[in-house]
């Protein structure tokens, strides 16, 4: 007989495991509000029992989103695990590119977060927002009923061209897969002895004003592994003010393009501790409930 999953983890745990300490999954935890550090396993951090149950829109099978979500993620884990975690050199097909924005602006929408926006948070201005796809005023059934038809999706076009995904949601993914100017990966790691930490809160924006008076998304901060962080980088980041970004403008440098082989090549940038703790600091800043690392002395930075 096969159970019901009840644990739906909001940050996958294949990104979790990366980073614990030791072989049974465990790992740090700093919660913020008893500010206490405790050992936790994977399965009991970042993770809301049934978030993703769905008896309404897939009343035959309620977890389905959750499977949804699980074989994504098991897509994209062959992706991180396999290529971004190794090497300094990262090369990418045009369609695992597509694929990992999309996957990474799920996270946003699947989140905790998310799911207290469209729940217990929604006020009456988000509502009216939403009439006229949820006439109810059920954001909660709009929020999983979309990110069902989303998660089964591989491109922008996929879900701009869905005719089951409500339009503001088409605008949301059109904006964090897409942004105003375009949006490019790059990948960091740390130089020296500063470990990178993960939150609750997945992804970290990063907002400022460019030299052209735009104020936008300048890059979003996805932590895999103490050593290594995704950055997803709006076109003209590169020339924003370092007190904006704190960060070199050499980070900022654009995969390279093979348009023979549909592919782009990333190279890996180095981070100096400095940097390395302003992500983290950004990350804790945003976390809502705790932080988690492999370290335990990166609890007091």
């Amino acid at each position: 007989m096969n159970r019901e999953p009840i644990r739906h983890h909001y940050i996958p745990q294949f990104i979790l495991r990366n980073f614990c300490f030791n072989d049974n999954n465990d790992l740090y935890y700093y919660d913020k509000e008893s500010q206490e550090t405790t050992i936790r396993n994977t399965r009991d951090v970042f993770m809301e029992k049934n978030l993703y149950r769905d008896e309404t829109n897939h009343s035959d099978n309620p977890t389905k989103i959750e499977s949804d979500l699980s074989r994504f993620e098991n897509e994209i884990s062959q992706i991180i695990n396999g290529k971004f975690l190794k090497g300094r050199e990262i090369t990418l097909t045009f369609s695992e590119e597509e694929g990992l924005k999309i996957f990474f602006a799920i996270m946003g929408f699947r989140s905790k977060n998310a799911s207290n926006f469209f729940g217990k948070d929604a006020d009456k201005h988000t509502k009216a927002f939403y009439s006229n796809c949820q006439s109810d005023g059920n954001l909660t059934d709009l929020w999983k009923r979309n990110l069902g038809h989303i998660v089964n999706c591989r491109t922008i076009e996929e879900i701009l061209t869905h005719e089951k995904i409500d339009n503001q949601i088409k605008i949301f993914f059109h904006r964090d897969t897409v942004g105003i100017t375009g949006m490019y990966f790059v990948v960091v790691e740390r130089k020296e002895n500063e470990d990178f930490v993960i939150g609750d809160s997945y992804p970290v924006i990063v907002n400022g004003l460019l030299d052209n008076g735009v104020q936008l998304q300048i890059y979003s901060i996805f932590p895999i592994s103490p050593s290594r962080v995704i950055l997803l980088v709006s076109n003209g980041a590169e020339a924003t003010p370092r007190d904006v970004v704190y960060l070199r403008r050499c980070v900022f440098t654009k995969p390279k393009i093979d348009y023979d082989n549909m592919s782009i090549t990333i190279r890996v940038k180095g981070l100096y501790n400095e940097e390395v703790r302003h992500l983290n600091s950004m990350v804790v800043k945003n976390a809502q409930e705790g932080i988690a690392f492999q370290k335990k002395i990166n609890s007091e930075n």
